[in-house]
């Protein structure tokens, strides 16, 4: 195939797709609806069954992680995907239709399109079950020789380490995982351009899905530098839309927005009213995407396997005849009107949960671990310089059962040493420098004990202990719960983990005491958990998370929040406190939003859809 041919398949592409866009448009509306439908309980039968299983009302992080390696969890994956891709596979199958209706000079309806699909509901979902399979068996050889090299060469320190100082080994392993990724990728796209006739061939042929994929094979051997040209040609121009189309919405948004800066009854509709055309410009996108998918498709098959149609897809278009709808007067009215009825419901979804008074409580992570060592008392002085209503901390044991404060389960990372924490004597991790690190003037500083940090903490700030878990603990919690009552600290501390076990552990010793769960993920209701409070990811932190987690008198705090835009954003959800690296800045955004209107709180909470956060600059880890 020339460059002039793969011009020509493309024109008559853009062609067909230009005379067909509103039925295009109504069908990527109907298969969207219908993923709604479909996915929505299917999700919620897949949790409840979780939860029934694990006899807990939600689960978080570690939980989440091991239902997904059980088989179970991997039963459930493959069902989703294999859903999904049915549901991609059904609109490409109609998309596919009306281009080869077009393609013959027929216009088939809507209706007709689905009827037909429809009727071939069984041999479309057969082969989108065979694609997955055929998918999985191709990468997980991939996947599983990535996962190994991981094991071997990541796994003797502490992930953070390799993260934060990427020794040699990360690197080998970087490069051994990313050249499997990459001959995967290489067979994978090999692999489906091989297979991109197979759907055209259960359509139009009569191939049934398990002939279909060495039928395309043989139609395309030979072919294939030219279905990559003409397909990449695709992914290109879709890419450089969806990026226009994006990019002007921004771009306006954020030129007009802020001239109604002084107004709030004018900024809310203003508000929504981009929101709305960004949701707007995202769905026009994909139905470009999969359109000039499904008509480029047809156009290769028409070049390759046209020989092969048996479909006669003129008594499909005789089927119901054509009531193509048109852009009206009475209709333009009535989409104007719909749009100014979203605009005002965005808004009013947009301003929901912003709060007008913050009574935020400021949680330094690791100690004020953006101006000094993470868990060291010259971390834990500086958050009470900087006003820190509470200090973060983490703890492990010692051998000799000491509770040490440090989060990684080794030294690598803070000191270059190949030491575990479970197998070091207090003596040994004492002579450990965990400062220089950070800077040359934190030389002196080492691993404090839980005494120490309390101690230093006490009548100045609260203290958060996060108990770290790394399948050696011995009596974590009891010595904890000692060590608290001991220097008198019952009041001012608070006890939380990634490991909702752990902190049951301390609800039996100590039902009074102020527990709770940090998370990522979550599947369930967390708020409904035995905790007093839930510390979960900016990601989690929906106004709709924050009012049910209040409704069920939780409190929600939220990490790691280190930019001003960010906090205030934060802040604007109504969140009890915020885990930083930098409680001097969140002690600043308290104040400048004290002499903020509520116009100027909202652009803050909507920044980021319409302007740049600020640059973060770069810590050693992001983990709680």
């Amino acid at each position: 195939m020339t460059t002039h041919e793969h011009a020509s398949i493309w024109g008559e592409s853009v062609q067909w797709l230009r005379q067909d866009w509103q039925q295009v448009f109504t069908l990527h509306l109907v298969y969207s609806t219908l993923g709604i439908i479909l996915f929505t309980p299917l999700l919620a039968l897949i949790s409840r069954l979780l939860l029934g299983l694990s006899e807990q009302p939600a689960l978080a992080d570690q939980d989440i992680a091991w239902f997904l390696l059980s088989p179970a969890g991997i039963t459930a994956l493959v069902l989703l995907a294999g859903l999904m891709l049915a549901i991609l596979g059904f609109e490409l199958a109609s998309l596919m239709t009306l281009g080869a209706g077009r393609a013959q000079g027929l216009n088939i309806s809507i209706l007709a399109v689905l009827r037909f699909t429809t009727v071939r509901a069984h041999s479309i979902f057969g082969f989108a079950v065979r694609l997955v399979v055929r998918v999985l068996l191709l990468t997980l050889p991939f996947v599983a020789a990535s996962g190994a090299i991981a094991w071997f060469l990541l796994s003797a320190y502490d992930i953070n380490y390799y993260l934060a100082e990427q020794p040699v080994e990360f690197w080998i392993a970087a490069v051994m995982i990313g050249l499997l990724l990459l001959a995967m990728s290489l067979i994978l796209v090999s692999k489906l351009l091989a297979w991109s006739m197979a759907l055209p061939l259960v359509l139009f042929a009569g191939i049934t899905p398990i002939k279909s994929f060495a039928e395309s094979e043989r139609l395309t051997r030979g072919h294939k530098c030219r279905l990559l040209k003409t397909l990449a040609l695709w992914a290109l121009l879709a890419f450089v839309f969806s990026t226009l189309v994006l990019a002007i919405v921004q771009l306006l948004g954020s030129w007009l927005v802020p001239k109604f800066f002084d107004s709030i009854d004018w900024l809310v509709p203003v508000l929504g009213g981009f929101v709305a055309l960004w949701m707007l410009g995202n769905f026009v996108v994909t139905v470009f995407i999969a359109g000039s998918l499904g008509y480029a498709l047809v156009g290769l098959y028409q070049h390759y396997g046209a020989a092969e149609t048996h479909t006669d897809l003129a008594a499909i278009a005789r089927d119901r005849p054509t009531r193509g709808w048109r852009l009206s007067a009475p209709l333009l009215t009535l989409m104007l009107a719909a749009a100014v009825v979203s605009a005002l419901l965005v808004g009013h979804w947009l301003v929901d949960g912003i709060q007008i008074k913050d009574t935020v409580t400021v949680v330094a992570h690791r100690g004020a671990a953006g101006k000094a060592p993470e868990n060291t008392l010259a971390s834990i002085r500086a958050a009470i310089a900087d006003a820190s209503d509470w200090v973060e901390i983490d703890v492990q044991e010692t051998v000799d059962g000491e509770v040490v404060v440090i989060h990684d389960s080794d030294f690598m990372k803070l000191a270059g040493v190949d030491l575990k924490v479970w197998n070091g004597t207090l003596t040994q991790i004492r002579d450990i420098d965990v400062g220089s690190w950070f800077d040359p003037h934190f030389s002196t500083e080492r691993v404090p004990t839980l005494i120490e940090v309390l101690e230093a903490a006490r009548g100045k700030a609260r203290v958060v202990i996060e108990l770290k878990y790394y399948g050696h603990d011995q009596q974590l919690e009891q010595r904890v719960v000692d060590i608290v009552e001991q220097t008198g600290m019952t009041d001012d501390v608070a006890i939380m983990s990634l490991k909702y076990e752990g902190v049951q552990k301390i609800r039996a010793l100590r039902p009074d005491w102020r527990i709770g769960l940090l998370s990522a993920t979550a599947i369930g209701d967390l708020a409904s958990l035995d905790v007093d409070f839930l510390a979960v990811a900016m990601g989690m932190a929906s106004p709709g998370f924050v009012r049910r987690s209040h409704e069920q008198g939780k409190q929600v705090f939220v990490w790691t929040v280190n930019d001003a835009v960010s906090l205030s954003r934060m802040m604007s959800l109504g969140v009890d406190g915020v885990i930083t690296d930098e409680p001097a800045l969140a002690r600043e955004v308290i104040a400048e939003r004290a002499d903020l209107n509520p116009a100027e709180r909202l652009l803050m909470h909507t920044a980021i859809l319409f302007g740049k956060p600020e640059p973060q600059r770069h810590y050693r880890d992001d983990s709680p």
